[in-house]
């Protein structure tokens, strides 16, 4: 998990701007609006990994 984290924090994500992503093993599996849809897409493709689920936020969103 913490290398899909590592990937999450290091990648371009600028295409996925307000969309729900899935990482597994280092790339991006699946992404969509609705997470439950995105889930269920990672899941069909790699059954048997966990993926990390992420919301990409806004280019305003501030995390503090």
């Amino acid at each position: 998990m913490a290398k899909n984290y590592d990937y999450f924090l290091k990648a371009d994500l600028s295409p996925f701007i307000g969309e729900w992503i899935a990482i597994c093993g280092n790339k991006i599996i699946a992404h969509g609006p609705n997470v439950k849809e995105v889930f269920a897409a990672a899941k069909e493709k790699y059954p048997n990994k966990r993926p990390l689920l992420v919301r990409v936020p806004e280019k305003e969103t501030m995390i503090f």
